[in-house]
């Protein structure tokens, strides 16, 4: 049955779901008893909104679960642009979701940046503006990493995002190795178009 609800979670059937859970209403609990991954890390993953929602609704404690990888499923719902979800799990859990550190001590803006996606990142400075302030366990923020990627998209966008919130001093900060944007930027002969 457990195998049945990861699927459901993939595919993003909710009618399976309701049926798994009237046949066995602690189904929620024994899968994570048996698994670091939650169903709702698999629906955040597939971008499958309906179904993450419901798992929202019935286990929202499941949003601060990291897995085996050290995310969350915000984190991966960042990190593969599923906008719709990223809003759902803030709005639900309250926006310092947004501040959960998972693998490296990276937040999910981290992820968006290194992705290049920039409608997540929007609402993920939208929803918790503070994350850009969030570093690695390196010392890098988003846009250290959005540079190191080579997303110049998002690097474009979270230069404008900081300069409407006041926060340009953060284009200047130091990673580990005493990196700022600029120099990464140089050093893989990046420059703006």
């Amino acid at each position: 049955m457990e195998s049945r609800i990861f699927e459901a979670s993939l595919t993003g059937d909710v009618t399976t779901l309701h049926s798994l859970l009237s046949e066995d209403p602690l189904l929620l609990d024994r899968v994570t008893l048996n698994s670091v991954e939650t169903p709702l890390h698999i629906s955040s993953m597939a971008g499958q909104t309906e179904i993450t929602k419901e798992f929202l609704a019935l286990r929202p404690k499941w949003a601060r679960q990291l897995n085996q990888q050290g995310l969350s499923p915000l984190h991966m719902a960042s990190a593969n642009g599923h906008v719709e979800i990223v809003k759902e799990i803030a709005s639900v859990v309250g926006a310092d979701i947004c501040r959960l550190k998972g693998q490296d001590g990276k937040v999910s803006l981290h992820c968006a940046a290194m992705k290049g996606q920039v409608g997540a990142l929007r609402e993920l400075v939208s929803a918790c503006p503070e994350s850009l302030s969030e570093v690695t366990v390196g010392e890098e923020t988003a846009l250290h990493l959005a540079v190191k990627n080579n997303q110049f998209e998002a690097v474009r966008v979270l230069v404008e995002e900081l300069r409407k919130l006041g926060r340009m001093e953060i284009v200047n900060w130091h990673d580990r190795e005493g990196n700022t944007v600029l120099h990464l930027a140089t050093f893989h002969k990046q420059h703006e178009r």
